[in-house]
């Protein structure tokens, strides 16, 4: 029988924020038959519930490793040896002396068509930058942020009925499927790899709960429904509607208004709103809005 390929995954696939994450990447791991898990590595939360991927890998009996600090990661990498590292999402630069303990390398799983979008919110990025396509590169990882080696890439199209979530899953699952198809060549030190022009380098911006109020007399119709779809989950879309505080959870650009809540913008053409989540209340479309608050206007 074949020595199976030992793994350390390093990160908790949450690859934009304010999505319900998913764990196609971990899923593809697990399903390889010549590939064993040794442990999931991550930074500790401050949170409660545990993340998707932990109780994935708890039900698989592998071992849970929380980090506070990244110097925290040598000992554990001495400690289990793993033949490859695979990142996805992981929040910290894992040192050089990390990655050089390890015989193949760690491949990290970024969500953009690198040099472009390094950083923490590609996905984020390219929707508010209203691009047509984007895709996921699979890359070595290297000392500075994203700008190692690319061993694959593949392109996917953003259309009108893109959201944040379903870009999410998409690049996530094609990034698992390249995952799969490079290791190979990563282990045998053949794969080709590409080295990334720096000059061509574009970086993301963290997103921050002051960009949540839309500023529809400061900024064009179109400007405003890309931040709907890239703020969704977080930082959000907020505005007063019928002197209720609300947040837009869907919505286009038109010329004319549908109803009084579209929003008039700086451009002349108007944000309308299609669906809403209400301070205190649960999601529904305009015209349920309308119909439930009207008469208190």
């Amino acid at each position: 029988m074949a020595t199976k390929t030992k793994v350390i995954f390093f990160g908790n696939e949450q690859l934009a924020q304010g999505i319900k994450a998913k764990t196609p990447i971990f899923e593809a791991l697990l399903a390889d038959q010549n590939i064993d898990i040794c442990a999931l590595v991550l930074p500790k939360a401050h949170v409660r519930k545990p993340f998707p991927i932990s109780i994935l890998a708890k039900k698989h009996g592998i071992e849970i490793i929380e980090v506070q600090r990244a110097s925290e990661l040598l000992p554990i990498v001495e400690r289990l040896k793993p033949d490859l590292g695979v990142l996805a999402a992981f929040g910290k630069l894992v040192p050089e002396t990390v990655i050089n303990a390890i015989p193949a390398g760690i491949l990290n799983i970024h969500p953009s068509l690198l040099p472009k979008y390094r950083g923490t919110t590609p996905i984020e990025t390219a929707l508010l930058n209203g691009d047509v396509e984007t895709g996921v590169s699979i890359m070595r990882l290297a000392k500075e942020m994203d700008a190692g080696n690319i061993l694959a890439q593949t392109k996917v199209a953003i259309t009108t009925e893109t959201t944040k979530q379903s870009l999410y899953e998409e690049l996530a699952t094609l990034g698992a499927k390249l995952l799969l198809d490079v290791i190979p060549g990563a282990l045998a030190k053949n794969a080709p790899e590409t080295a990334q022009d720096g000059a061509e380098a574009t970086f993301t911006s963290k997103l921050t709960k002051d960009l949540a109020l839309l500023k529809p007399a400061e900024k064009a119709a179109q400007t405003l429904y890309n931040e709907v779809r890239a703020y969704a989950g977080f930082p959000k879309s907020k505005t007063t509607l019928l002197n209720i505080p609300c947040t837009v959870t869907q919505a286009h650009v038109a010329s004319q208004a549908s109803t009084e809540l579209d929003l008039l913008c700086a451009d002349g053409n108007y944000l309308i709103i299609d669906r809403l989540l209400p301070e205190n209340s649960k999601e529904m479309d305009a015209k349920s809005f309308l119909n439930g608050h009207k008469k208190t206007y």
